[in-house]
């Protein structure tokens, strides 16, 4: 065909940038993936995301990379868009806790996103590793299908250090149990068919307790200790971003929701990755995956730490006032796709 008098400039630019992968098998060599140190350089969080959920070209892509990261530029994290909450028993059988079979009964009936994979990977990576690879969840609880995974822990931790409000919270979980699901595409819906009186409650419970918690703060690091209230803390901060998440969803259908009002799931990811970073220890340095939209609607922002964060909003592939070209400082792309065995055997939730 003959050259277009305007050549279109992304096309120009793939081909003077372009550096092929020779293969997507999560076990053989890395070296194809080399050209991606220089654009990791010193970075201490990198994102290698995906577009669909459940496409088994990104799930063994993302496993080479974690690889790579890991075995050759020094990251010692993974986060994964997973429950918060239930992502620590999970890191706990990644550091060689219980037996190999134990991963299915910790899975349960999540939606299976890829998790179980890295989490093989890091297992047999961590019995003979120097320093061993963590897990980190980051999500809400259960992506938004239920705020037991959260409140229970939650609960444990009251009894022991502040037994007085236990009431407050069991009336939230009694509430949470009426409506949990495996993810929010089930829990939502059953959320909006509480009563109104139902859905308040269980709001003011969590608002009360997530009051109480940062109001008494002193008291409850003297009766335990400060892991345990952040830990605590963090978990009731999800099931209360999840309960405003209902919420957001409902006025998004009704159409009266506010302006990015559900953009409450994406700060608390991200915010999520800051609180691993902050308590990984020295020379820690995360590997987040996590769906583009999670990561692009939420930048990273540097409250508490010095991490430098995005500052602009990148959505689905760009950046909301930016050409493509300059939304991205690089670009991994599989020319497939098919659906993960998961998928194709039923075993989705």
């Amino acid at each position: 065909m003959p050259a277009s008098p305007h050549p279109d400039p992304f096309t120009g630019w793939l081909r003077d940038h372009a550096a092929p992968l020779t293969h997507l098998d999560p076990e053989a060599p890395l070296d194809d993936l080399e050209p991606l140190r220089d654009l990791i350089g010193d970075a201490r969080v990198v994102a290698i995301g995906e577009h669909s959920h459940f496409i088994d070209e990104f799930i063994r892509l993302r496993r080479r990379l974690l690889r790579f990261l890991v075995e050759r530029c020094g990251f010692t994290v993974l986060a994964f868009e997973y429950g918060f909450s239930e992502g620590f028993p999970l890191d706990a059988w990644a550091q060689g806790q219980g037996t190999d079979d134990d991963l299915e009964g910790h899975l349960g009936e999540t939606v299976p996103v890829g998790v179980d994979d890295p989490l093989r990977w890091i297992r047999r990576h961590n019995a003979a590793a120097t320093r061993p690879v963590r897990f980190a969840g980051i999500d809400i609880p259960a992506a938004g299908g239920s705020l037991l995974p959260a409140l229970t822990p939650v609960a444990d931790y009251l009894r022991d250090i502040d037994p007085e409000i236990l009431p407050a919270i069991e009336q939230a979980m009694r509430i949470a149990a009426s409506f949990a699901g495996t993810s929010a595409a089930s829990a939502a819906p059953a959320w909006a068919r509480l009563p109104a009186a139902d859905q308040d409650a269980l709001t003011a419970a969590l608002t009360r307790l997530l009051i109480r918690f940062r109001a008494v703060e002193p008291l409850y690091v003297s009766r335990g200790d400060r892991r345990d209230y952040d830990l605590a803390l963090r978990r009731l901060e999800g099931a209360c971003q999840a309960d405003y998440g209902f919420r957001a969803m409902a006025g998004l259908f009704a159409g009266n929701g506010l302006t990015a009002d559900t953009s409450a799931r994406d700060v608390y990811m991200a915010e999520s990755v800051l609180w691993h970073l902050e308590r990984s220890g020295p020379g820690s340095r995360i590997v987040l995956a996590a769906h583009n939209a999670h990561i692009q609607k939420a930048p990273i922002r540097p409250a508490r730490t010095q991490v430098p964060g995005p500052d602009r909003i990148r959505l689905q592939s760009t950046f909301l006032h930016t050409p493509g070209l300059d939304a991205f400082d690089g670009i991994l792309h599989t020319p497939a796709a098919t659906v993960a065995r998961d998928l194709e055997e039923g075993k989705t939730p």
